[in-house]
């Protein structure tokens, strides 16, 4: 039996019933997940403002409704998650971020802490109790995180040979675009950069990461997160 967590207690409303006690809104491409996002937040007593199913159409309304909370997925359509989290805390620092995803490679992890987004539950491996307690911490202005968050950053810092620890993120910025098996020349032509420039970082990255081949550092950027296999040709969101 699944335990549920005590919301504190609200206020009730004209109605007679209990007022809200917070405003969400759920970014989420997947219906099924929304749904039940969307359902768990009504018993959880929270209002939900709207539910966005990708980048663009979930920062206009987190712009227009400012809400106490975000149920953000990583993975959108028409964008990186990831992106959306850094843009939403830069303009509005009051708002709170959870992100519930499937990804939990080692960069993704490693982002989620360094952006400062206030939740992560993974959403593969996570029970609906673990949603509610995660909810009730961030809006109560606390850090939730289920364990492959620290851990997974944690043994890429064990690593010495981790991108983390070899890599500046120049390097990782280049390294990403590697893994969209983008040439030297499309490289160059994003960072401003020359072409020769573009070939000496790849042989740096490949020296550092003791990886001697093309193909095996498209892998290497994929499986760590650094490049997501379903974002390969997305244009980034402007």
């Amino acid at each position: 039996m699944t335990k549920r967590v005590k919301m504190p207690d609200t206020t009730p409303g004209m109605d007679g019933g209990a007022a809200c006690i917070g405003r969400v809104v759920i970014v989420e491409d997947q219906r099924l997940v929304a749904e039940f996002l969307q359902f768990h937040c009504r018993d959880l007593r929270l209002e939900v403002l709207q539910h966005a199913t990708g980048y663009r159409e979930g920062l206009a309304s987190i712009r227009q409704h400012r809400p106490d909370l975000v149920l953000l997925d990583i993975s959108l359509p028409d964008g990186d998650g990831l992106d959306l989290a850094r843009q939403i805390i830069e303009e509005q620092p009051r708002v709170k971020i959870l992100a519930i995803s499937s990804h939990h490679d080692p960069w993704t992890m490693l982002q989620v802490q360094r952006i400062g987004i206030h939740g992560f539950v993974d959403k593969t491996d996570q029970r609906p109790n673990v949603v509610s307690e995660a909810i009730h911490a961030v809006l109560g202005g606390r850090v939730f995180y289920t364990q492959i968050v620290n851990q997974s950053s944690a043994a890429i810092r064990r690593d010495p040979k981790s991108f983390v620890r070899v890599l500046s993120d120049y390097e990782m910025r280049i390294l990403s675009m590697i893994g969209e098996s983008k040439s030297d020349d499309e490289i160059a032509n994003t960072l401003n950069v020359a072409s020769a420039t573009v070939q000496s970082r790849r042989r740096d990255i490949m020296r550092k990461l003791d990886i001697h081949s093309t193909p095996k550092l498209i892998h290497y950027a994929i499986v760590n997160g650094l490049t997501r296999a379903e974002q390969l040709g997305r244009k980034k969101p402007t």
